[in-house]
């Protein structure tokens, strides 16, 4: 872990890797080869979700890899062992959700920040975390920027919001309780910074007022899912959608192709290649 946060790691990642590592040593007294495969297997067993499993995977390979690299251990009990990683589709909410939950928004404090909240998440297509670490002078006017400072893997960018979003940014401002340059831009009356839970939350309550099934709640990173569908749907290329949800790899972003639907539909009905033959 020490050689992890020099390297730079962040704390979310630290603390994703204590987990697992903690979990090994209290299930596997011995790491061999059948030891280690037993612990996956008992994830399975518990039911845990693939990409819970694929980030066990991910710190356990890391983790042996430096062992033997420290000399720790001879052999990587892991050697020879893979795990695909999981291809879900996100779950994007639909238009006609997004708008049910923006009405619900009152005009009083909460419901103008609340608002400014939604629209800023899913116009900029920001993780939450990265939405509230945002600074006041973080907000760029001259062109409806957003510098995020140290997103994942540390890197900054800026994103960009459009003239609606910024109406509401800017009703936001004119009732933020210290709206000193480095003060947080989204915070509670006493100016103290919204936290995640609170921000998922606020999203949950919402989207019940808001009269959506449990199961269809907003929840912070399906905002994030619905802005980079759109970009797609608006004409925005794969390496631009890529660049402006701070992704490293393109595999990343490719899975959204594989959600706009309604697109490819129409692109084969142009083109489909029996109905051009005229059969009927």
């Amino acid at each position: 872990m020490l050689t992890k946060r020099v390297a730079g790691c962040t704390e979310a990642t630290l603390r994703s890797y204590t987990l697992w590592l903690r979990r090994l040593l209290a299930d596997v007294p011995e790491p061999t080869p059948l030891g280690v495969r037993g612990f996956f297997a008992r994830l399975q067993e518990r039911d845990l979700s693939a990409s819970r499993q694929h980030q066990a995977y991910r710190t356990l390979k890391t983790f042996f890899r430096w062992c033997v690299e420290a000399g720790a251990l001879q052999e990587n009990p892991l050697h020879g062992f893979t795990m695909r990683t999981p291809r879900t589709l996100p779950d994007v909410p639909t238009e006609d959700e997004l708008r049910a939950v923006l009405a619900v928004c009152r005009e009083d404090f909460h419901g103008v920040r609340n608002r400014a909240v939604i629209l800023v998440l899913t116009d900029a297509g920001l993780r939450a975390s990265e939405l509230l670490r945002l600074l006041v002078e973080d907000w760029r006017p001259a062109d409806r920027g957003l510098f995020v400072r140290g997103g994942k893997g540390r890197k900054d960018r800026v994103a960009f919001i459009g003239p609606t979003t910024t109406r509401a940014l800017k009703a936001w401002l004119a009732r933020h309780p210290n709206p000193s340059l480095e003060a947080f831009l989204f915070a509670d009356r006493q100016g103290r910074p919204l936290k995640y839970r609170h921000l998922v939350q606020i999203l949950h309550r919402l989207s019940r007022k808001a009269g959506l099934p449990d199961h269809r709640r907003l929840h912070p990173h399906a905002l994030r899912h619905f802005a980079a569908t759109s970009w797609l749907r608006g004409g925005a290329g794969l390496d631009e959608v890529r660049r402006l949800l701070g992704h490293e790899s393109l595999n990343t972003t490719l899975r959204y192709s594989s959600l706009v639907g309604a697109d490819l539909q129409r692109a084969h009905r142009r083109a489909a290649a029996i109905e051009r033959l005229r059969l009927d």
